[in-house]
Protein backbone atom coordinates (compact mmCIF):
# COMPACT_ATOMS: atom_id res chain seq x y z
CA UNK A 1 0.00 0.00 0.00
CA UNK A 2 1.42 3.26 -1.13
CA UNK A 3 -0.86 5.82 0.72
CA UNK A 4 -1.13 5.13 4.84
CA UNK A 5 -4.67 5.46 6.02
CA UNK A 6 -4.58 8.64 7.50
CA UNK A 7 -8.19 8.50 9.01
CA UNK A 8 -11.24 6.46 8.80
CA UNK A 9 -13.99 8.76 7.79
CA UNK A 10 -14.62 10.59 4.72
CA UNK A 11 -17.32 13.02 4.07
CA UNK A 12 -19.76 11.65 1.76
CA UNK A 13 -18.88 14.94 -0.49
CA UNK A 14 -14.91 14.31 -0.23
CA UNK A 15 -15.86 10.87 -1.79
CA UNK A 16 -17.24 12.72 -4.70
CA UNK A 17 -15.27 15.23 -4.71
CA UNK A 18 -11.94 12.42 -4.60
CA UNK A 19 -14.04 10.39 -7.40
CA UNK A 20 -14.75 13.38 -10.03
CA UNK A 21 -10.61 14.25 -9.46
CA UNK A 22 -9.87 10.92 -10.40
CA UNK A 23 -12.56 10.31 -12.82
CA UNK A 24 -10.76 13.30 -14.57
CA UNK A 25 -7.23 12.38 -14.21
CA UNK A 26 -7.38 8.56 -14.85
CA UNK A 27 -11.01 7.98 -16.48
CA UNK A 28 -13.81 5.62 -14.81
CA UNK A 29 -11.93 2.68 -15.47
CA UNK A 30 -9.66 3.54 -13.00
CA UNK A 31 -12.35 4.28 -10.76
CA UNK A 32 -12.66 1.56 -8.05
CA UNK A 33 -13.46 1.73 -4.79
CA UNK A 34 -9.86 0.25 -3.81
CA UNK A 35 -8.00 2.99 -5.93
CA UNK A 36 -10.29 5.95 -4.89
CA UNK A 37 -9.33 4.73 -1.04
CA UNK A 38 -6.00 4.48 -1.45
CA UNK A 39 -5.57 7.73 -3.38
CA UNK A 40 -6.93 9.10 -0.54
CA UNK A 41 -5.61 7.43 2.60
CA UNK A 42 -8.98 6.49 3.68
CA UNK A 43 -10.18 3.29 4.76
CA UNK A 44 -12.87 1.24 2.81
CA UNK A 45 -14.80 1.42 5.32
CA UNK A 46 -15.54 4.71 5.03
CA UNK A 47 -16.51 4.29 1.73
CA UNK A 48 -19.09 1.82 2.31
CA UNK A 49 -20.77 3.99 4.98
CA UNK A 50 -21.89 6.41 2.30
CA UNK A 51 -22.20 4.43 -0.58
CA UNK A 52 -23.62 0.63 -1.40
CA UNK A 53 -21.13 0.15 -4.39
CA UNK A 54 -19.38 1.68 -6.87
CA UNK A 55 -22.31 2.03 -9.31
CA UNK A 56 -23.81 4.29 -6.56
CA UNK A 57 -20.89 6.30 -6.00
CA UNK A 58 -20.76 6.75 -9.49
CA UNK A 59 -24.69 7.54 -9.86
CA UNK A 60 -23.77 10.13 -6.82
CA UNK A 61 -20.99 11.42 -8.45
CA UNK A 62 -23.39 12.16 -11.68
CA UNK A 63 -25.71 13.84 -9.19
CA UNK A 64 -23.03 15.77 -7.41
CA UNK A 65 -22.02 16.73 -11.13
CA UNK A 66 -25.40 18.50 -11.64
CA UNK A 67 -25.79 20.17 -8.40
CA UNK A 68 -22.63 21.60 -7.57
CA UNK A 69 -21.30 22.78 -11.01
CA UNK A 70 -24.47 23.13 -13.07
CA UNK A 71 -27.52 24.29 -11.58
CA UNK A 72 -25.86 27.31 -10.24
CA UNK A 73 -26.52 28.20 -13.75
CA UNK A 74 -29.41 26.53 -15.23
CA UNK A 75 -31.63 26.99 -12.11
CA UNK A 76 -30.39 30.39 -11.29
CA UNK A 77 -33.27 32.78 -10.99
CA UNK A 78 -30.91 35.76 -10.99
CA UNK A 79 -29.67 35.61 -14.45
CA UNK A 80 -32.99 35.99 -16.69
CA UNK A 81 -33.64 39.06 -15.58
CA UNK A 82 -30.30 40.50 -16.76
CA UNK A 83 -29.66 42.29 -20.05
CA UNK A 84 -27.95 39.99 -22.91
CA UNK A 85 -24.51 40.73 -22.71
CA UNK A 86 -24.35 40.60 -18.81
CA UNK A 87 -25.84 37.55 -18.49
CA UNK A 88 -23.56 35.89 -20.71
CA UNK A 89 -20.72 37.50 -18.80
CA UNK A 90 -22.81 36.46 -15.48
CA UNK A 91 -22.77 32.73 -16.55
CA UNK A 92 -18.96 33.18 -18.10
CA UNK A 93 -17.93 34.52 -14.58
CA UNK A 94 -19.69 32.10 -12.68
CA UNK A 95 -18.22 29.04 -15.04
CA UNK A 96 -14.59 30.81 -14.53
CA UNK A 97 -14.42 31.84 -11.13
CA UNK A 98 -16.20 28.58 -9.46
CA UNK A 99 -14.11 26.27 -12.06
CA UNK A 100 -17.17 24.91 -13.13
CA UNK A 101 -15.82 23.24 -16.65
CA UNK A 102 -12.92 21.35 -14.10
CA UNK A 103 -14.90 18.17 -14.72
CA UNK A 104 -16.84 18.77 -17.77
CA UNK A 105 -14.61 16.60 -20.33
CA UNK A 106 -14.26 13.61 -17.70
CA UNK A 107 -17.89 13.19 -17.45
CA UNK A 108 -18.13 13.55 -21.25
CA UNK A 109 -15.58 10.65 -22.03
CA UNK A 110 -17.33 8.59 -19.27
CA UNK A 111 -20.66 9.68 -21.26
CA UNK A 112 -19.10 8.74 -24.44
CA UNK A 113 -19.30 4.78 -23.26
CA UNK A 114 -22.17 4.63 -20.29
CA UNK A 115 -25.74 5.33 -21.73
CA UNK A 116 -27.19 6.14 -18.25
CA UNK A 117 -23.97 8.94 -17.80
CA UNK A 118 -24.69 10.17 -20.89
CA UNK A 119 -28.41 10.41 -20.49
CA UNK A 120 -26.96 12.79 -17.90
CA UNK A 121 -24.90 14.44 -19.61
CA UNK A 122 -27.36 15.23 -22.33
CA UNK A 123 -29.92 16.08 -20.19
CA UNK A 124 -27.59 18.46 -18.03
CA UNK A 125 -26.32 20.37 -21.91
CA UNK A 126 -29.41 20.81 -22.87
CA UNK A 127 -30.98 22.97 -20.05
CA UNK A 128 -27.53 24.77 -20.15
CA UNK A 129 -27.89 25.07 -23.80
CA UNK A 130 -31.55 26.43 -23.11
CA UNK A 131 -30.80 29.06 -20.48
CA UNK A 132 -27.30 30.22 -22.92
CA UNK A 133 -29.67 30.12 -25.98
CA UNK A 134 -32.50 32.10 -24.67
CA UNK A 135 -29.48 35.08 -23.98
CA UNK A 136 -29.04 35.21 -27.35
CA UNK A 137 -33.00 35.23 -28.42
CA UNK A 138 -33.08 38.30 -25.88
CA UNK A 139 -30.25 39.75 -28.12
CA UNK A 140 -32.46 39.45 -30.92
CA UNK A 141 -31.03 36.56 -33.06
CA UNK A 142 -33.08 34.08 -34.96
CA UNK A 143 -33.11 30.70 -33.91
CA UNK A 144 -30.64 29.27 -35.42
CA UNK A 145 -27.69 31.66 -34.55
CA UNK A 146 -29.22 31.32 -31.35
CA UNK A 147 -28.04 27.55 -31.59
CA UNK A 148 -24.88 28.16 -33.36
CA UNK A 149 -23.53 31.42 -31.14
CA UNK A 150 -24.80 29.47 -28.03
CA UNK A 151 -23.06 26.05 -29.05
CA UNK A 152 -19.48 28.35 -29.67
CA UNK A 153 -20.19 30.07 -25.94
CA UNK A 154 -20.89 26.94 -24.27
CA UNK A 155 -17.69 24.82 -26.25
CA UNK A 156 -15.35 27.73 -25.03
CA UNK A 157 -16.48 27.76 -21.73
CA UNK A 158 -16.29 24.70 -20.85
CA UNK A 159 -13.56 23.52 -22.97
CA UNK A 160 -11.08 26.63 -23.24
CA UNK A 161 -9.91 26.23 -19.76
CA UNK A 162 -7.67 22.81 -21.53
CA UNK A 163 -6.18 25.00 -23.95
CA UNK A 164 -4.83 27.96 -21.51
CA UNK A 165 -2.71 26.65 -18.23
CA UNK A 166 -3.13 30.12 -17.36
CA UNK A 167 -6.57 31.05 -15.67
CA UNK A 168 -6.34 34.87 -16.62
CA UNK A 169 -5.75 33.88 -20.24
CA UNK A 170 -8.83 31.90 -20.66
CA UNK A 171 -10.74 34.29 -18.84
CA UNK A 172 -9.78 37.28 -21.10
CA UNK A 173 -10.63 35.41 -23.74
CA UNK A 174 -14.17 34.28 -22.71
CA UNK A 175 -14.80 38.32 -22.16
CA UNK A 176 -13.55 39.19 -25.71
CA UNK A 177 -15.70 36.70 -26.98
CA UNK A 178 -19.12 37.81 -25.43
CA UNK A 179 -19.36 40.87 -27.37
CA UNK A 180 -18.08 39.50 -30.69
CA UNK A 181 -21.02 36.95 -30.22
CA UNK A 182 -23.47 39.37 -29.84
CA UNK A 183 -22.80 41.37 -33.09
CA UNK A 184 -25.17 40.88 -35.91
Amino acid sequence: MTNKIKRQRFSKNEWLEAGLTMLATQGVDKLTIGSLSRTVGVAKTSFYWHFKDRQDLLDHMLEYWISEFNTVLTDNPELLPLPAEQRLQAIADTVTGQELAKYELAIRAWASHDQSAQTVFDSMHYRRMAVIKQSFADAGFDPLEQETRAQVFNCYLNWGNVMHSDTAAYTKVVKDLIPLLLKP
